[in-house]
């Protein structure tokens, strides 16, 4: 209650001022009255009773400032005086203030945007309940060199009922539906999941039920859905009585039963379907990914023991599929952001904070020059009674000042920079669309405010003299051109000129593994090409038309005007999935079967997107899929393989014509290799070469990914492609239409964000470190002007006093230059697993930012030593 009394008092003595201070003059009157009434009782005559009345209450202006002092408040009431006469101090000196804000507020607006996408990617908590009891299952094969594969279908049921250390498990695998009865046919995610999953995320339907254990005994044939909240608000306009209502997916009717809230990952797809039990689940195929949730109490460890028992247990089960099994358990903490965009972020964080503080040193050195030409005035103030702490707190305010405008400025320029980013959707980066000046974000501007306003003000503060008042009074403010304070500045710009040399390494390195990434050969051609997704629904399948809807499909794209050539495959080059095998001779071979990703394509791709034929043939319509047909005989298999694996399966002789097992130690289908065709990097620029097995399509081998090759424009195509689809079934959606260029481009995006705003960052460091150089080197040439002229009028040369004055300027640079050499070296170690095809000591980076820093700072030197070359001597002697 006292507390409450006193804040209550504070508050009323700031914002009645008037009235407290006219109550003050009233008391002091009323004692004074009451003194001389006393003395006129005693028999004093009023004249005399009054002047001693006036003597006993002593000097009024005195008294009152005596109560204000104790005053509530108080404290703050001088604060607010030291302010308004900071503020008064920065109008009189604008250009300070202009540039002081403007440094600050690009410092401060881009330290605000990366944390604004730092703590979108990486802080912000996922939405599901006690997350650190969350983790992700996968299965390994170590003995084959398999670190971390999906789990197969029957594996997960079996570490299901047999664990001991997870209180829920769940598995789910990505699919794709056509959506028709809503508006035009359009292609949707349809993840299928078991029952449990979301309960095991600990998510609970904002709407209707969760998929029940009943719901998992029907195989998957159980017709009910469950809706991700972004699809139920885009397709079905958040209608509440959504539930009990059909959707028709492929050829299928489904029924909504729920809803799930907003939020990512695993819940923001589109629609999931019940992945029930069935007996005959497959054990050779990894497809299905598996979450868990551990029982309180367990640990990683604890359960990776107990996976370790269940792998044992499935191995002598299941020799032939599950020999050498294993499982691996990832923390939840992993499901938003891979290493390699951690450490980026980090990286991005990290120069941000360079860039502030380059600021803050601009800062520091503008306001230490100023305080340096305000000492006469300091020592004045001292000499009326100020403290020291009180003058430390005043130049303090100045500087306070400034960072606050500087991020007000600086959240104005943050929010337009957060806006354009988020509509720029730059993939790689997760949660780009969450990232906005929150709570957290202004909090963060709010903190780093104050700790720039106070790094900014310390030098210039404690500058103030605590002896000597005297002769600063004698001397004017000449005296402030004093060593220790050019020292002081000098410190400054070597720090500012080695944070620049650091960052620019850094946006160097990476401006220079984009550029690396960019040109990267890729092994196929990109220009002209258009690529999208036609997704043929289960039906195709099983009723065996789908073969011939791409036979007929191609066959009226070979009229289309502007088509060159069109092929198919069954997962996009660069973003698409990328299924592996086994793969190795069909000799009997013992050592490890390498690892092979495989593409199910027809005879047209390789020329649709340039990827050339080095020996033997491309498939003719005579090579049927690897699999065999239903009551058919098994097919010649023939495979092509790409030129790395030709090498590494057969590394002296001619694979054409050679026999290979395909998947190895799971199927061991024997195949002949018809033909060899040339690497690619069909997992974008930044991988290597894929080692690839192609396979030929058929009736039980569908494909859904399309590439043509245009005479012009690829995007012109579109139209004509859409039609042809049209009209062979106008359920199929045409979906995911692009330029294969924008599909590369997109690959390399994220890539390309870090090296640009590491560009920008680093543009800002060089033009504050000029900057500073410039500044302090001005200051310091108009401080020694009566030398300079003296020099002069000795004989000395234009030329001397011009080296005599950048060399001044550049000794800080050189020192700095060296300094940030070290650093950037020791720091770029920290970068190699974002950079492709440079070194983290990359002397051709190095030697350039050497260069261009020295260019700069002999440039930000030249013009005060030109000014000081012109000095006049006898002008200058005069007024001295």
């Amino acid at each position: 209650m006292a507390l409450w009394r006193k804040v209550k008092a504070v508050w009323w003595n700031l914002s009645h001022r008037r009235a407290v201070e006219a109550d003050l003059d009233a008391e002091i009157d009323s004692y004074r009255q009451m003194l001389e009434d006393e003395k006129i009782r005693a028999g004093a005559d009023p004249v005399a009773a009054r002047r001693e009345a006036l003597i006993e209450v002593g000097g009024v202006t005195q008294v009152k400032e005596s109560v204000r002092e104790v005053r509530a408040g108080a404290g703050m009431d001088s604060v607010t005086a030291e302010l308004r006469q900071s503020f008064r101090g920065l109008r009189r000196n604008p250009t300070l203030a202009v540039l002081g804000v403007l440094m600050l507020a690009l410092g401060m607006g881009s330290s605000t945007v990366v944390f604004s996408v730092f703590h979108a990617a990486l802080l912000r908590p996922l939405p599901f309940r006690e997350m650190g009891r969350l983790v992700e299952l996968s299965e390994t094969r170590l003995s084959r060199g398999i670190d971390q594969c999906s789990f197969t279908e029957a594996n997960f049921w079996d570490v299901r009922a047999q664990n001991r250390s997870f209180e829920e498990t769940a598995a789910y695998l990505y699919n794709e539906a056509n959506l028709t009865g809503v508006g035009e046919a359009q292609k949707v995610s349809a993840s299928f999941v078991t029952a449990g999953f979301f309960r095991t995320l600990g998510v609970a339907p904002v709407l209707g039920r969760d998929f029940t254990y009943e719901d998992d005994r029907n195989g998957w044939e159980n017709h009910v859905v469950i809706l991700g909240h972004r699809f139920w608000r885009n397709h079905l306009g958040a209608d509440p009585a959504v539930l009990g209502k059909s959707l028709r997916l492929d050829d299928r009717v489904y029924t909504v039963v729920g809803v799930l809230p907003p939020g990512e990952p695993w819940i923001n797809d589109q629609i999931y379907m019940p992945l029930g039990y069935h007996a005959g689940a497959n054990r050779s195929s990894w497809e299905f990914g598996a979450v868990a949730r551990l029982r309180p109490g367990a640990s990683r460890e604890s359960a990776g023991a107990d996976l370790e028992r269940i792998a044992a247990g499935l191995a002598q089960a299941y020799p032939k599929d599950d020999r050498g099994i294993g499982f691996r358990i990832t923390p939840s903490t992993s499901w938003v952001a891979t290493d390699n965009t951690r450490r980026a972020l980090w990286v991005l964080l990290g120069a941000v904070g360079f860039l502030l503080l380059i600021a803050c040193l601009n800062i520091a050195n503008l306001l230490l020059a100023r305080g340096t030409a305000r000492q006469r005035e300091i020592a004045v103030r001292m000499a009326l009674g100020a403290t020291r702490a009180r003058l430390v707190r005043f130049v303090m305010m100045e500087s306070l000042l400034l960072s606050g405008f500087g991020a007000a400025l600086g959240l104005a320029l943050a929010f337009g920079a957060l806006r354009a980013i988020r509509v720029a959707e730059i993939p790689g980066v997760p949660r780009l669309a969450d990232a906005g000046v929150n709570p957290w974000v202004l909090g963060f501007a709010a903190v780093v405010a104050i700790l720039t306003g106070v790094f900014s003000g310390i030098a210039p503060a404690l500058q103030a003299p605590a002896a000597g008042i005297a002769g600063t009074l004698r001397e004017g403010d000449r005296q402030a051109g004093n060593r220790r304070h050019g020292r002081l500045r000098a410190v400054l710009v070597t720090g500012e000129v080695a944070l620049s040399f650091a960052l620019l390494v850094g946006a160097g390195l990476l401006i220079r593994s984009f550029m690396q990434l960019t040109s990267v050969n890729l092994g196929f051609h990109t220009e002209h090409r258009l690529v999208f997704s036609v997704n043929m629904p289960r039906a195709y399948w099983e009723k065996e038309v789908g073969k011939q809807f791409l036979d007929r499909f191609f066959e009226r794209l070979a009229g289309a005007p502007d088509v060159l050539a069109a092929g198919a495959v069954s997962n996009r080059p660069v973003e698409g999935g990328n299924p592996g095998m086994g793969i190795d001779c069909a000799m009997g071979s013992t050592r490890r079967a390498p690892w092979a990703s495989w593409r199910i394509v027809t005879p047209g791709y390789f020329r649709a997107v340039g990827l050339p034929l080095l020996r033997g043939r491309i498939f003719d319509e005579n090579d049927r899929p690897v699999w065999g047909e239903r009551g058919k005989p098994d097919p010649a298999r023939r495979v092509l393989i790409s030129e790395r694996l030709a090498k590494l399966l057969f590394p002296n002789e001619d694979a054409v014509g050679r026999h290979v097992a395909l998947w190895k130690s799971q199927s061991n289908l024997d195949a002949e290799v018809v033909g060899v065709v040339a690497d690619s990097r069909e997992r974008g620029p930044a991988a290597a070469p894929s080692l690839t097995v192609y396979l030929p399509y058929g009736a039980n081998a569908l494909v859904s990914e399309f590439v043509l090759q245009t005479r012009g424009n690829p995007l012109a195509a579109a139209a004509a492609v859409r039609s042809i689809v049209a009209s062979l079934d106008p359920n199929l959606p045409v979906a995911d239409m692009r330029s294969f260029d924008e599909v590369v481009h997109r690959a390399v995006a994220p890539q390309q964000f870090n090296a640009l705003l590491l560009a920008v960052f680093s543009g800002l460091a060089l033009l504050l470190a000029t900057t500073g150089i410039y500044g302090v080197l001005s200051y310091a040439t108009t401080r020694r002007t009566p030398e300079i002229a003296l020099r002069v009028a000795l004989g000395a040369s234009a030329g001397s006093i011009l080296r005599m004055t950048v060399g001044q300027g550049m000794r800080p640079a050189l020192v700095g230059i060296a300094l940030g050499g070290v650093g950037a070296w020791w720091l770029s170690r920290y970068m190699t697993t974002l950079l492709f095809g440079v070194k983290p000591f990359d002397h051709a980076t190095y030697a350039a930012v050497a260069g261009l820093l020295l260019a700069t700072a002999l440039a930000a030197c030249y013009w005060p030593g030109r000014r000081a070359m012109r000095t006049d001597a006898a002008v200058a002697l005069r007024a001295e």
